[in-house]
């Protein structure tokens, strides 16, 4: 008996400390098994494709059929990072990133949506966006110096990090300028959407032109 529990504790811990941080309660934690889970089955990912993609559309007008989005200032959602993925939609649910539309969606999603719905997207392919060349050759050195450390050298990301290669170019100067302006206000207030200091920390001393040359270079990145 003493055996099979000191088995169970074991499996715990592991399973906990291959997590996220962030994944490590037990509502999250679930889902990022089930995440792992369907990932490394073939056909158990083919049906979470085929689901996700009826729940997702709810998700279409914005994010497009395929998680190619619509709108220059909505992000793709193809391709992306899963547990990235899966860790944004849980923050839209219990409210620790505020969109009205994006908060109202995701509480209503259950844990077996969001899984699905991330299968879904990770596995539809992003399209890169035409830019202006002379602004994305600007980009180039920017980004490698600001960006790859995390986003990587092809902007493919990691599990912690957003893939941003091919992102929409509005949505990505949209973005650095609400981190940028989060960093240089004293006082936060209802407005701020989204906290991050490595964000804040890259984003607080670029220029309105930087910012443009860089979502130029990441827009158009394969």
């Amino acid at each position: 008996m003493l055996i099979s529990i000191s088995r169970i504790i074991i499996v715990m811990v592991f399973c906990f400390s291959s997590l996220p941080a962030y994944a490590k309660d037990i509502k999250s934690t679930q889902m990022f098994i089930d995440l792992k889970k369907k990932q490394s089955s073939p056909e158990l990912k083919q049906q979470a494709i085929v689901m996700g993609k009826e729940r997702a559309l709810l998700c279409s007008q914005c994010h497009g059929k395929d998680g190619n989005s619509v709108k220059m200032d909505i992000p793709n959602l193809a391709s992306q990072n899963p547990v990235y993925l899966l860790e944004q939609i849980q923050k839209f649910a219990d409210g620790r990133r505020k969109d009205f539309v994006m908060n109202a969606l995701a509480k209503n999603f259950s844990p077996e949506d969001k899984v699905n719905l991330t299968i879904f997207y990770a596995n539809m392919r992003v399209i890169p966006v035409k830019t202006d060349t002379q602004l994305a050759t600007q980009g180039q050195p920017l980004y490698a110096g600001k960006c790859g450390m995390c986003h990587g050298e092809k902007g493919i990301g990691k599990a912690d990090f957003a893939r941003i290669a091919g992102q929409k170019t509005l949505y990505v100067e949209n973005t650095l300028r609400r981190f940028r302006q989060n960093s240089n206000t004293a006082a936060m207030g209802k407005s701020t959407k989204r906290r991050s200091p490595i964000m804040e920390g890259v984003s607080k001393r670029l220029s309105d032109g930087e910012i443009k040359a860089l979502a130029a270079y990441i827009g158009q990145m394969h």
